[in-house]
């Protein structure tokens, strides 16, 4: 075989310590060194290869590897918690770690081609094309993933990127990504080098930023937005699959939860509920609706919760995961449709959502090998519609946003909210389909990763946001990033705070994902002066021209 796929010799070593440091660095390990040096071994590596096709062609096959390693350590939920439904989960865990992990080796490629041919530095090559891969994992349509880039591995300890309000978490990677280019270089270096030139440039990389983030963490000026309480019934995801089960359940849970903090907290204006609270549609079970308005009007609270919304056209039935908001009174004051749905789960990428409601109706005796009754299977292929609608909510002088599970790893979304004017953010959801409370295994590290975005939509914004899960973790984080009246997993509980909030607009918020952009330009130029300087390149299209 002229390229094996197979890892050999030296590519066994290095590149997978890289792996596993980078998995230590998100949760539920979330250390605080590991981001800093993860890539520095990966990066020697890549140095000392032959710089040569031969030496390109180890490093990608390294690369993948390490990708493999890392993704499939970081990722491995996506088999862990969806095994329970179906056995597909461990075909979608491995194309995802695939795709992910080929990603990563086209970077990979790209910094060894750069350093070997043009001599351009890892702390040049390596921000550019890992955060262009990045970019790109957020720009992929329909089946964009943007989970936990190398920015959000410092989200435990937010004081030290308090610059994300300027830069995103995008630029938080270009700058832990610079900071181990320059750490590589310095350790392959010589003793006057390492002393001369990348002390003092690793030392000031550091330091500026750090400097910022911790002057913000102690002058930030809040104030409070509105005064909240989540609530976390616990329902567990095998009683929510039986929907009458999951309604009754909820029902008294909400209700005995909600009933018992606001007689202990007059002072609250928002009550929220997670995704699903009402798992049907709210137009069609009146009795729950009815309930849900007349607590609403008799706590005198308003009341955000998670239900099912549905359209019907001529010729078209759509429906959506959605977030009713009712005010003091108990009357309907605004619904919001989830925007970015869940691959699959939610929406089957690129098939359109009618198919999917025909396979249904249709494929009760329709089977195939190996996958059985087409109908039954089906059931766990979403047919949502996506909501095009962003309401902004008001609660008194504030106004609100409001994310709904997945979304809260969209940046732009968010974003998008404080721009228009919200004082606050509300992240609705239902992570028990991340783990179950036993057997103790599959309670899975995205119970920690999922809610880890949170703190980056915070500081980026400057934006204060209230979280309410079903099976928890339920939370509050304040514009600087801080995590206050977190719960427990699994227990019912409910808990109030003053949501915080800024005046002002940060620049991230002014300009996006500048860092992402200018990344993904930036690797595209390289690529693009690669191929002019390649032999035979440039001139090569110049005979074609001609001819």
């Amino acid at each position: 075989m002229k390229h094996p796929v197979l890892p050999r010799g030296a590519e066994l070593s290095l590149p997978v310590v890289s792996a596993v440091l980078l998995t230590l660095s998100f949760p539920p390990f979330h250390l605080l060194v590991p981001p800093f040096i993860a890539l520095v071994p990966y990066l020697v590596f890549v140095g000392r290869a032959p710089q040569d096709a031969e030496g390109t062609t180890s490093v990608r096959r390294a690369t993948f590897w390490m990708g493999v390693v890392f993704y499939g350590t970081l990722l491995y939920w996506l088999f862990a918690a969806l095994v329970y439904y179906t056995w597909l989960a461990l075909l979608g865990y491995f194309i995802t770690v695939v795709v992910l992990a080929i990603l990563l080796s086209g970077a990979g490629w790209a910094i060894h081609v750069f350093r070997s041919r043009f001599s351009i530095p890892f702390w040049v090559s390596v921000p550019v094309f890992w955060t262009a891969v990045e970019w790109l994992r957020a720009h992929l349509g329909e089946i964009s993933f943007p989970w936990l880039g190398l920015g959000h591995s410092l989200t435990g300890f937010p004081w030290a990127v308090g610059f994300a309000d300027i830069t995103g978490a995008r630029g938080v990677s270009v700058w832990l990504l610079a900071i181990n280019g320059v750490a590589a270089e310095w350790w392959t270096a010589g003793v006057k080098q390492r002393a001369r030139r990348y002390a003092p440039a690793l030392a000031l990389l550091i330091a500026l930023p750090l400097a910022y983030s911790l002057v913000r963490w102690s002058t930030l000026d809040m104030r409070p937005a509105a005064r909240v309480l989540v609530v976390q019934p616990n329902v567990p995801e095998d009683l929510k699959l039986d929907r009458q089960a999951a309604k009754d359940s909820a029902r008294v849970s909400l209700g005995a939860l909600t009933m018992e903090a606001v007689a202990a907290d007059t002072a609250i204006d928002l009550m929220v509920w997670p995704e699903a609270a009402l798992p049907d549609f709210y137009t069609y079970d009146r009795d729950w609706s009815l309930w849900a308005a007349s607590t609403a009007r008799r706590q005198g609270k308003a009341l955000l919760f998670g239900t099912l919304d549905l359209k019907r056209g001529a010729n078209s039935l759509d429906y959506y995961n959605a977030a009713l908001y009712l005010d003091r009174s108990g009357s309907n004051a605004g619904v919001y449709r989830k925007h970015k749905l869940v691959p699959v789960a939610e929406r089957v990428p690129f098939v359109p959502t009618r198919w999917i409601h025909i396979t249904r109706l249709e494929g009760r005796d329709w089977r195939l090998p190996l996958l059985g009754n087409v109908g039954s299977l089906m059931r766990w292929f979403g047919g949502y519609s996506r909501g095009n609608e962003q309401p902004l909510m008001e609660i008194d002088e504030s106004g609100f946003g409001v994310l709904i599970c997945y979304e809260s790893i969209f940046p732009g979304l968010s974003r998008s909210y404080r721009r228009g004017g919200a004082d606050f953010l509300v992240n609705i959801t239902n992570d028990a389909w991340f783990g179950r409370q036993r057997p103790w295994w599959s309670r899975t590290s995205a119970l920690q990763q999922h809610p880890a975005h949170l703190v980056m939509r915070a500081i980026e914004n400057r934006i204060g946001i209230a979280r309410s899960g079903n099976t928890g973790v339920s939370m509050f984080v304040d514009p600087r990033g801080a995590k206050h009246e977190v719960t427990d997993p699994f227990v019912a509980d409910a808990r109030a705070a003053d949501v915080m909030t800024t005046d002002g607009t940060t620049l991230y918020t002014r300009l996006g994902d500048w860092p992402g952009w200018l990344a993904a330009a930036g690797a595209v130029l390289l690529l693009l002066y690669a191929w002019w300087q390649a032999p035979g390149g440039f001139s090569r299209w110049i005979r074609r021209r001609e001819a």
